[in-house]
């Protein structure tokens, strides 16, 4: 299956029958790839609205991408063995295979053996695809030169705010794809208040959230947004009949000041 231009996020996305609208109202859009992990609660959720989709428009399992996440206190708890935890979610989803499983943070103690395993579990054709999220360039030589093994996909925070052009550089040079989760900034107001993405935004005739997103796919990122609003997430998919011109790209990139929402130190001990 070809990588989608967009993904939907499920991160604190907890109201059942909300969630399943929402899943209905994506797919509607023409987006069929999505994110979850076990912290956000919400595999089985996905499972079931999923498995509902494929009965309701007779549509077999890789019509969708599904990606998926192992959390620190599995990979603490399993020494690094967490294939069980795999077995897991793919019961919780109801699906025989991952298109992308990712190691949420990377807490040292364990990241290795959890990244052999991986390995192996893709290798079995039980994951299609292995990644690593919330890493920096470093990370990256540290397992490569640790393992050998590079992962497929990276999955980090990314926004006009942060432009991450050191990670971009270096996954375009290793074949990685990179996503961009919080990829609008929760739309900070130092964007919404920005002249540069302003007059693009007339321009175009959309929306500063549109403009943004398609800053992300212009540059080779696939975003993973999020929205329970139908109205927003059909907005948030209609990013097809314009591009971004490269003079525009970096008058984007210049709004860079490494701010981040989630803080590393926070969510991850000595990253």
């Amino acid at each position: 299956m070809k990588n989608p231009s967009l993904i939907f996020g499920t991160f604190q996305c907890n109201n059942e029958k909300e969630f399943s609208s929402m899943i209905r109202s994506v797919y509607e859009t023409g987006i069929i790839g999505f994110d979850t992990s076990p912290s956000y609660q919400t595999e089985e959720m996905l499972g079931d609205a999923l498995t509902f989709l494929m009965k309701k428009e007779n549509i077999k399992r890789d019509a969708f991408f599904l990606q998926d996440k192992i959390d620190g206190w599995q990979m603490e708890l399993s020494k690094g063995n967490i294939a069980p935890f795999v077995e897991e979610s793919l019961g919780k989803l109801k699906t025989d295979y991952l298109d992308v499983l990712f190691v949420h943070w990377p807490f040292q103690e364990y990241l290795n053996e959890t990244w052999m395993t991986m390995n192996k579990l893709k290798e079995k054709g039980v994951i299609r695809h292995i990644g690593l999220s919330n890493v920096r360039v470093r990370h990256l030589d540290k397992i490569k030169n640790e393992t050998g093994i590079l992962p497929d996909f990276i999955q980090i925070e990314r926004h006009p705010l942060r432009t991450c052009q050191d990670e971009i550089d270096y996954c375009k040079g290793h074949a990685i794809v990179l996503e961009a989760y919080s990829p609008l900034c929760r739309m900070d107001e130092r964007l919404l208040k920005s002249n540069v993405l302003k007059a693009i935004s007339e321009k175009y005739e959309k929306n500063i959230g549109q403009v943004i997103l398609r800053w992300h796919i212009d540059t080779g990122v696939v975003p993973v947004f999020m929205s329970k609003k139908k109205k927003r997430i059909e907005e948030n998919c209609n990013l097809f009949d314009f591009s971004l011109t490269n003079e525009e790209i970096l008058e984007i990139n210049k709004l860079n000041m490494n701010f981040k929402i989630f803080v590393e130190s926070v969510c991850c001990p000595g990253i």
